[in-house]
């Protein structure tokens, strides 16, 4: 290895254990005046049915004017700690660059019945990936909203924020439907990006604190706007959840409540299952992102384009180089 690469490494790995922080978590309660009467045990209550959704995306091809994503979403729902609904979307192709405002509004009309208010932004691919996805997933999770039975909690995969300007509108439409169906509704960030003190993460640095405090989970812990919560007490992660303002504390520890219930499977202990179930059937593998290449390339040969074309067309060389 060159020692420009091996300075990369260090560089990259001194950063990374300066967000590390304190090995016992004793800084985070000192810099927070963190008590042990802030972490609320999560009571077990009555069993709720409990629907999730999350989408998944991946690159397909990137062309010189182009890239082409494919998106899907999953809805599943569990009642009695069974999941009696499974639901996914076709498989979605969606281009990013040239031509993503009329991709874009196809498939908010699609969903939402109406044009987006606000369109993609040029050169901001990872945005405009997101867009796609996230309107699949508000898509399915107004659906659940309208569907579910009184309740029920809705839970969603990150948080309950619309990065996109064109999806404001929208989520506060699946929070007015849960509110007025009598729904809970939570989002639960598998890697939240908070951090308590501008360099340290949040969440782990909690999950430290209550391990030196002696407190056992399941628990959750309010941070203005988000909560920090453990699931499990063999969990060993924490993870952040938002939920929406104003919940009383009767409806807040319903939420949790209701997340511990489906946190105990024991391949993810402490992560709620159904959102888990929801990810495992979303989740796009190589083989499905090869199968969808082939069939783009099996269309074109139906209008005449060999695939030495199709290379020419699309500028990717990438599969002829991966031969050797």
């Amino acid at each position: 290895m060159n020692g420009a690469y091996i300075q990369d490494l260090i560089r990259i790995i001194s950063d990374i254990r300066q967000r590390r922080g304190g090995e016992t978590g004793a800084d985070l309660l000192e810099g927070m005046g963190i008590q042990p009467k802030d972490f609320i045990p999560i009571q077990k209550g009555p069993e709720r049915p409990v629907s999730a959704v999350d989408g998944s995306n991946a690159t397909v091809y990137q062309t010189p004017f182009f890239s082409i994503i494919a998106c899907r979403g999953a809805l599943t729902r569990y009642r009695d700690q069974d999941r009696d609904r499974l639901s996914l979307t076709p498989w979605r192709l969606c281009r990013i660059g040239e031509g993503q405002e009329e991709d874009f509004a196809e498939l908010f009309l699609e969903f939402f019945g109406r044009s987006p208010d606000a369109q993609l932004q040029q050169g901001d691919t990872l945005a405009a990936e997101a867009a796609f996805r996230d309107t699949i997933e508000y898509g399915l999770s107004l659906i659940a909203a309208r569907e579910a039975s009184p309740g029920s909690l809705l839970l969603l995969d990150g948080a309950l924020y619309a990065e996109h300007p064109a999806h404001r509108e929208v989520l506060t439409e699946i929070m007015t439907t849960c509110r007025d169906r009598g729904l809970l509704l939570a989002a639960v960030t598998k890697n939240a990006g908070v951090t308590w003190d501008a360099v340290h993460p949040l969440v782990p640095s909690v999950m430290k604190s209550a391990g030196l405090l002696g407190i056992r989970g399941p628990w959750y812990l309010r941070f203005g706007e988000v909560f920090v919560t453990c699931l499990h007490h063999a969990a060993k992660r924490a993870f952040m959840v938002t939920i929406p303002s104003g919940y009383s504390y009767e409806e807040t520890a319903s939420v949790f409540s209701a997340l511990a219930s489906y946190a105990g499977d024991g391949r993810v202990t402490g992560y709620p299952y159904p959102l888990m179930d929801a990810h495992r059937q979303v989740a796009i593998r190589s083989d499905q992102v090869q199968r969808i290449r082939q069939d783009i390339i099996a269309g074109c040969a139906t209008q005449s384009i060999g695939y030495e074309e199709f290379e020419e067309i699309t500028g990717d060389y990438h599969d002829e180089l991966n031969r050797y």
